[in-house]
Order: C-alpha cells, then structure tokens, then sequence
C-alpha cells in the first residue's frame, strides 16, 4: 500500500524544481506565482519567500547560498534576505527560447537547459495536441564559477530532469518533446558522449518531466500531461522508477490527480520521494475534485537517495550574505 501525505499548506498554481537541502529540508517553487517554499518534514514548519522573477530551478552552492534558474538568466540568490544578483546568462534567451531545468553536475558546473516556448503551445492546442513537433532548436549548457559558459548538447527542444549516477558519472538527460530519456558518458574533460536510448515514453503516458536519481542508479520521473493531452487520454498520473542498465521501469506509484510536474528524494534517511503537482491547468470545478493538486506531496519508498552536488561560487562575486 502506498502512503502519501500532503505536506504543508501552500498550494502551488504550479509546483516544480524540488530539492532536498540539510539546511531547509525541501526547497521548491511555485514557478507560476514566482515563490519559493520550504518545508522541514521535521517540524512540518513552512515558509513561504517572493522569488522576485519567473524561477525556474534552484541550485545550491558549498558556501551555502543559492543559484536561482530564472527564464532570463542566472542569479546569486539569498531568498531570506531578498536579494538577488545577476551571476550569468546564456545567449539566444527570449520569450520564446528560456532557461528551464537545471541542477549542479559532479564536476562542480551548473548544468541547464533551454526550452521552446512554441512546443508548449504546439501541445496545448487541440488540433496539433497529438501531432509530432519538429524542431530542435534548443541548447543544454554548463556554467562554471566564473560565469563561463559551455554548450553540452544541441538540438533539443524541451530540456528537462537531468542527473548524473554517482558511481559511474554516467549522464540522463530528457528531451521531453521526444518523450525519451537519453544517456551520455560524462568525459575527464568535461564533454559527453551519446551511449543510448535509456526509455522511450508513449505519448499518452504524458511527458517526463522533472527527475531524481537513487543510491542504486534507478531513474524516477514525473510524467507530466498537458490539459490537451489529459483530456483526450486516460492513463493515470504516475511517477516511474526506470532502471537504466535494463531499460524497462521497476516501479510505479500511480497519484490521485491530474498534474504531477517533478520529483526528489530526500529525508533524514533519504528514503522519501517527494513529489511537486500543479492545480494550475485544471478547471475551476476539477480543482475541488483533486485535493492534493499543487500540494507537495511525500511517499516513503525503500530506495535510498542521494545528495546533491554543489555549485563552488567565486566567492569575489557572490558577496550577498
């Protein structure tokens, strides 16, 4: 039997980006209301910050500051104090073209990825909701301690859940437009190399979106669908455990409602998924039907996690303690 328990009380528009800090416990974001919550499963004490732009992810630093992931850019980040500093931006970032899904790799570099607008667009309209979207005009990148800026993977269209196995560096990466999870060996020098097609998604399962990795490799991904898609099919929202050396899921958690967006482990243990939904796309009258939806939700699994990496900061730039 599984066991969710809604945690806190702020409901999300549309809940994403979930990170588990020692510090804060779970850090996530409601990207439509541009807030930043935490919520320490502890204490069950919630805080509730203005983000101060449209955030997309949060990245946390070894000095203990934070890296927000905005749509326009990166910044140095002290939500408490509300401060917040430009640190870097990638080229070709527009209101269509925007950051979206980031978190540190294990070489000490931020690791983000650029979206196309026009995909969500494409997917949301019931005429071409079903329809293949063909292009491939966004970038994944790296940004190291001086801003510097690498371009790791071209022709992409929508970036999302990336991580890295912690034993064998190897990287995932999802396309979500191409409902596929990709893995790439991760090189000394810092380049990466294509090895295969870890999962292929069919379309009426919904998008992979946000993704957390376990102690063991196992890949677990929020399968996210559009309002166009819900509509038109019918499989149940779910978060899947993919094991990437036999390419096939292990394990399912199937949730009472419509929008599920990411995922993280995290816990004292590091032994719960905590898991990011959104109300945002449902109709008023559904919205009273779902009453977990936006919430962020907890389920006790018997895989361990593991901990994030950190971003170094150049700490002659980020004096905003």
């Amino acid at each position: 039997m599984i066991i969710i328990k809604k945690c806190g009380n702020y409901r999300a528009k549309f809940g994403d980006g979930p990170i588990w800090h020692e510090g804060y416990g779970l850090i996530w974001l409601d990207i439509a209301a541009k807030k930043i919550v935490t919520y320490n499963p502890d204490t069950e004490q919630e805080s509730v910050y203005d983000a101060f732009g449209w955030i997309k992810s949060i990245v946390p630093a070894a000095d203990g500051q934070f890296i927000g992931i905005y749509k326009d850019g990166l910044y140095y980040l002290n939500f408490k104090k509300g401060i917040k500093m430009p640190f870097a931006k990638p080229e070709g970032l527009n209101d269509i073209h925007y950051l979206n899904d980031g978190k540190c790799g294990p070489d000490g570099q931020i690791w983000v990825g650029l979206s196309d607008g026009f995909f969500k667009r494409f997917k949301e309209s019931p005429y071409t909701a079903l329809s293949h979207y063909p292009f491939e005009s966004s970038k994944l990148f790296s940004i190291d301690a001086g801003g510097n800026i690498s371009v790791k993977l071209e022709n992409i269209t929508f970036s999302n859940g990336l991580d890295w196995n912690r034993k064998t560096n190897n990287f995932y990466h999802i396309d979500s437009s191409k409902h596929l999870i990709f893995q790439y060996q991760l090189k000394e020098n810092g380049d990466i190399h294509f090895e295969k097609i870890v999962y292929s998604f069919e379309m009426d399962e919904g998008f992979p979106d946000g993704m957390a990795i376990d102690a063991d490799g196992n890949l677990w991904v929020a399968l996210y669908k559009g309002g166009a898609i819900a509509a038109r099919l019918k499989k149940p929202t779910r978060i899947v455990c993919i094991c990437p050396k036999k390419m096939e899921v292990i394990q399912e958690i199937e949730l009472p409602l419509s929008h599920v967006t990411s995922c993280t482990i995290g816990g004292e243990n590091l032994d719960t998924l905590f898991v990011t939904t959104a109300y945002e796309p449902l109709p008023e009258d559904k919205v009273k039907r779902e009453p977990l939806a936006g919430y962020l939700l907890a389920i006790p699994i018997e895989q361990r996690g593991v901990a994030n990496y950190q971003f170094i900061t150049n700490e002659d730039k980020a004096k905003i303690r």
